[in-house]
This record gives structure tokens, sequence and C-alpha cells, in this order.
């Protein structure tokens, strides 16, 4: 496992809701996506997702941090205690991604795409 998630700070305003993410070795970011996974009515994680931040083709090392904010801003990096790079991430939303009272999942997935099609337009 090359990448961890640190923590979640949960926020009423988009800026401030930041994931932290811990990289344990050196990789590429190519691939790699995080996704809002919320619960079913039988109180188990569903596969509904409403959001999703696929990461930059960025390459990362050991010690480095991403901070991922749900709002808008500009990238940026800074080094940082570990003697490592703290990349600024934004999702770019308007809107707040996690819920107000919890009990959403941020899931780090690193996903390939196998093949993809156009979706027509619906006939009139």
């Amino acid at each position: 496992m090359s990448l961890k998630i640190h923590s979640v700070e949960n926020s009423s305003k988009p800026i401030d809701e930041i994931v932290w993410i811990d990289v344990l070795a050196d990789t590429s970011l190519n691939g790699y996506a995080l996704i809002d996974r919320t619960f079913g009515s039988t109180g188990k994680i569903s596969n509904e997702f409403r959001h999703i931040f696929v990461f930059p083709a960025l390459s990362v090392k050991k010690y480095d941090y991403i901070r991922l904010s749900s709002g808008k801003g500009t990238y940026s990096t800074s080094s940082n205690s570990r003697g490592g790079t703290t990349y600024f991430l934004y999702w770019e939303s308007d809107e707040c991604v996690w819920n107000n009272n919890g009990g959403d999942y941020a899931t780090l997935i690193n996903f390939k795409a196998v093949d993809s099609h156009i979706v027509p337009a619906v006939g009139k």
C-alpha cells in the first residue's frame, strides 16, 4: 500500500473540508481517486457514491502528504516537517462533499480503465 488516508476534517464550508493522505512509498497518483460512499438502508456501506476526485498524475515520495480540500483553490506545494512535500489539491466544489452529521466513508481507490464507449443522445 503506497497511500493511506491519515484523517478527514469535516466542516460546513467546502474549503475547510480536508482529507489528509499519507504517502507511504514512492508512487504515481495516476489511477487514484477518492470517493464519497454512504450507508444504505440496512446500515451497511452502499455501492452508491456521489462525489469522485480523480488525482492528477503527480509523482509523490515517501514522507509526502496530500492535502485535499473540497473547496476551490490553487494547486501548490510546501515542505513538511518530515522532510517531504505537502501537495495542496482542491476538489473545486461549491458544495460540501461530506455530510454534516458524519457517517460518510472517504474511500481511496486505485483504478484502471478497461474500456469506454460514447453514450448516444436519446432519440426523439
